[in-house]
């Protein structure tokens, strides 16, 4: 953080003043500054001291012509004090401004890493419940290829038993007749 400090040499003066001069037409393309900030109210009391001062260097009182008098250059020390003073407080003013554009840089940044971890937790719990919801699936998948087979064994095994019964049944149907054939071949003979 930078702080300017003036004093009222005349030198630094002069250079503050360029140095405002030449913001001023890139001040009036950047954007509106905040509502809140006093920045505009001191530019507009920084321009209607200047005015004092152009009025009051411009003044000719002294006995002897066209010469300033005391009293004339009293003025134009005492606007040109104005103007370093009141430089002094747009100074401030930029330095408020410049601490408060730092919080919330350094606050913007905290929320950005904050929101950059939330997003990588975030990446890697869905991952990882990707991951489980994967497993979950080709788990479920081998269960139903077992359920598969299994049926398919049952399935075969009722097929079998099926046969089994029919030719249970079959061969209970061929010796009941063999029995009846049987019982009517022995009353024929009796």
């Amino acid at each position: 953080m930078f702080r300017f400090r003036f004093s009222t040499s005349p030198v630094r003066t002069t250079l503050v003043l360029l140095l405002l001069r030449a913001a001023m037409p890139a001040a009036a393309q950047a954007p509106a500054v905040s509502p809140d900030s006093r920045l505009p109210g001191l530019l507009s009391e920084r321009k209607t001291l200047t005015d004092r001062y152009r009025e009051a260097s411009a003044q000719r009182h002294s006995l002897f012509g066209n010469k300033p008098s005391k009293k004339d250059l009293q003025e134009v020390v005492d606007a040109l004090q104005g103007i370093v003073d009141k430089d002094q407080q747009i100074v401030d003013a930029l330095n408020e401004t410049a601490q408060q554009a730092t919080t919330t840089s350094a606050r913007l940044t905290a929320t950005t890493t904050h929101l950059e971890t939330s997003s990588r937790d975030d990446r890697n719990l869905t991952a990882q419940r990707l991951s489980e919801l994967t497993n979950e699936a080709e788990n479920l998948h081998q269960r139903e290829k077992q359920q598969l087979a299994k049926m398919r064994d049952l399935e075969a095994e009722v097929a079998e038993a099926k046969q089994g019964h029919f030719v249970r049944d079959a061969l209970i149907a061929g010796l009941a007749v063999l029995c009846v054939g049987l019982v009517v071949v022995r009353r024929k003979r009796r």
